[in-house]
């Protein structure tokens, strides 16, 4: 990592449509780029990729936030 930096946190947000159809949003913290690459290609559950978030700090100690927002698209057999 860049000298002065400082990374805080990493998430994912996901979408789920409910039955009532609302959506909900859930976040998933993400510690490795491991666990970010199985949750962005395994898919186990209905919830869509919303957001990437990556909060931290730049060489002067302010505070950045990284917001990565992806277009889902649907799986049809």
């Amino acid at each position: 990592m860049a000298k002065g930096l400082t990374l805080q946190s990493c998430t994912l947000i996901v979408r789920q449509l409910t039955t009532d159809s609302a959506i909900t949003e859930t976040n998933l913290p993400i510690t490795t780029l491991e666990d970010l690459f199985a949750q962005c290609v395994t898919k186990t559950d209905p919830r869509l990729i919303e957001r990437l978030l990556i909060a931290g700090q730049d060489a002067q100690g302010r505070a950045r936030l990284l917001s990565f927002t992806f277009q889902s698209v649907a799986d049809h057999p």
